[in-house]
């Protein structure tokens, strides 16, 4: 007896329909991929606190730093698309790695479909506290009469391409240094090992606020709140502002029932006024959407990233 295409399509749906009722049975990962005590790590710990408490069941962090975040973002794109593998995906590991990287494991625009932006981050330009300047102007100043001898530090694209930008446009000779996380770039400024670097305001405030790093400005077009005083970056160089953001993102074939229930709850979890001040406490800023915005979203940030790359002058490696 044959099944018509009708009938097969219609015990598709119900399965599908089932599968999201059902769902999740189990343990879900969270693959968060940079490390520990990162913005990232930060969001994606409060990401997987809201989904458990939607959807009462545990949602695990799994830090899977490296190779500018496409290490972990690889391996959520080889995962069953079921929806018990999930990536706290970012403008480095969906937007920026093509123009990074010249060997990317993965297609970040098919091979992972978007769930909900979840999130933002403003950036801090900092110095070691014993480096002899007290504004950008200072820094560029003291750059271009010392060239060759100021280096800079990054761990992940918005760190490089900020940077990057702003030696090529204001014509700075400094040495870029890679590293695997923002901690421990930060472990480098505070001893004295890194001249400066830009890196979100969840690594850079507490140690600004304790004295160890001297904020020279900051990348959004407003000051931030929780550093009164410091200028925007653009202020001294015309037209400069750059956010980071982050959105959860699952394997391509991920059913839409199961997409859809994660994104609702996501949103509305993240909406919440508990939530919200969770992250302004982190320096981090609410910036939601769903799926069809994050995916619209998604392509627009990668055009926007090749742009970045080209003016900064980066070349994938």
């Amino acid at each position: 007896m044959k099944v018509g295409p009708l009938l097969c399509m219609l015990a598709a749906t119900i399965s599908m329909s089932s599968q999201a009722a059902t769902y999740p049975a189990g343990p879900v990962k969270v693959v968060v991929p940079f490390a520990a005590g990162s913005s990232t790590d930060l969001i994606g710990r409060e990401t997987a606190r809201v989904l458990g408490e939607g959807l009462h069941k545990p949602f695990v962090v799994e830090n899977r730093p490296g190779a500018q975040s496409t290490i972990g973002a690889a391996e959520v794109a080889r995962a069953k698309p079921d929806g018990y593998t999930l990536l706290i995906g970012s403008n480095t590991s969906i937007a920026a790695a093509p123009f990074l990287l010249k060997n990317v494991p993965y297609k970040p625009l098919t091979d992972l479909v978007p769930i909900a932006r979840i999130g933002a981050v403003p950036f801090v330009l900092v110095v070691r506290a014993s480096l002899p300047v007290k504004t950008t102007g200072d820094l560029i100043d003291y750059a271009q009469k010392n060239p060759g001898k100021l280096n800079w530090g990054y761990a992940n694209a918005a760190n490089q391409a900020a940077a990057a930008m702003m030696t090529h446009t204001s014509k700075m000779e400094a040495m870029p240094i890679a590293y695997t996380s923002v901690p421990q770039m930060v472990t480098d400024l505070l001893g004295d090992h890194l001249d400066f670097g830009i890196i979100d305001t969840v690594n850079a405030v507490p140690q600004i606020n304790a004295g160890k790093l001297r904020a020279l400005a900051v990348t959004s077009g407003e000051p931030l709140p929780q550093l009164p005083g410091v200028p925007p970056l653009g202020q001294t160089l015309p037209g400069y502002e750059l956010l980071g953001w982050y959105g959860v993102y699952a394997p391509a074939g991920t059913p839409k029932p199961v997409v859809d229930a994660l994104a609702g709850v996501l949103v509305k979890g993240m909406d919440s006024v508990e939530t919200k001040a969770r992250l302004a406490k982190a320096g981090l800023i609410p910036y939601l959407a769903g799926s069809e915005e994050l995916s619209r979203f998604g392509e627009s940030e990668t055009r926007k990233w090749a742009e970045m790359a080209k003016a900064a002058g980066i070349k994938p490696e």
